[in-house]
Parts: C-alpha cells; sequence; structure tokens
C-alpha cells in the first residue's frame, strides 16, 4: 500500500465519524446534582384498579327450551353437512342457514365429496358447560359422533353452528 492511500484511510474515517455528530446538537449537561432524576412514566390510557374480590356474573345455563331449540338447529345442520353426494354450490348453501359467519367461513372452502358423515343416527345431546349463549350438541352419525359447537349473541336469538367436528375420544 502506497504512502498515500495509508494517509487518506484515517482521514475518510474521521469524516465519516464528523457526518454521524449534529454539530447543532449540545450533548448531554454534565452538571453535578446532589440526588440522582427519576423519570415518572404513567401511561396514557391508565388501567382502572381492579377490584381483587369482584367476580364476573356467571352466564346462566341453557334452559330446556333452550337446549331442545340448539338440539334441533345441531340435528339440521348435521344433516346439511352430510350430503357428500351434493355440488359444491348446493352443499354449502344448504348449509348456510345453520351457520354463524364463522362457521360459514370455515367451511367456505371445504369439498363436501370429503365429507364422510352421510347420515345422522340418532338423537343429539348436549355437553356439559352449556349457557344460554354457547354450547356443543354431541349428534351421532354413521361416522361416529360429531360436536356442533353453537353459539348466539343473546338468549333471544336463534343457535347458529360455529364448528361440525368429529368428536375426540
Amino acid at each position: 500500500m502506497n504512502r498515500a492511500a495509508a494517509a487518506a484511510i484515517p482521514l475518510v474515517a474521521a469524516l465519516a465519524l464528523a457526518g454521524c455528530v449534529n454539530s447543532n446538537d449540545p450533548g448531554p449537561s454534565l452538571s453535578p446534582s446532589s440526588s440522582p432524576t427519576v423519570t415518572s412514566t404513567s401511561p396514557a390510557n391508565p388501567t382502572p384498579p381492579v377490584d381483587v374480590g369482584a367476580t364476573a356474573d356467571p352466564v346462566p345455563e341453557a334452559g330446556t327450551d333452550s337446549q331442545e331449540a340448539a338440539i334441533a338447529t345441531a340435528e339440521k345442520a348435521v344433516t346439511a353437512f352430510a350430503r357428500p353426494d351434493l355440488s359444491y354450490d348446493e352443499w354449502i348453501n344448504g348449509l348456510y342457514p345453520y351457520l354463524t359467519q364463522t362457521g360459514a367461513a370455515a367451511y367456505e372452502d371445504t369439498d363436501p365429496a370429503l365429507v364422510p358423515v352421510r347420515q345422522v343416527t340418532g338423537a343429539g345431546t348436549i355437553l356439559p358447560a352449556s349457557t344460554e349463549v354457547a354450547l356443543i350438541v354431541q349428534v351421532p352419525t354413521d361416522a361416529g359422533p360429531y360436536n356442533v359447537s353453537l353459539s348466539r349473541p343473546s338468549p333471544d336469538a336463534p343457535w347458529l353452528a360455529d364448528r361440525i367436528r368429529p368428536a375426540e375420544g
């Protein structure tokens, strides 16, 4: 390496570093202080205090009429689901009346020919932990039991299926 190139390297480095410094910025002041400075950081949207002893009101269990309506909807949903011989359009249009928007989106790309269920073989039963706005009905089919997750926005609204799945176990 020649001397001119070797001398240029520190000059280039100094210029590059000088470009990183804002000449108008005086930098932090280093005045002596008798105590450290503490900066308070309170959130822009403070969370209200929580009453540790408070509990949420439990959602009431589904009543007999509500459970009967849920079972009927679940059985109809599985019956509409269990039609693998239909065209996609006929199948999904027959299923839509029993589905929530979430359920409709879940089955949007399903090929009905791949659905293993052909028929409902018995009455549905409500699984434990049912409420007035969400429950699961188990429906027996020729392909084994299927669980139908049903929900509704209020106790006065009709039950609709979010999911229709084989029961685990």
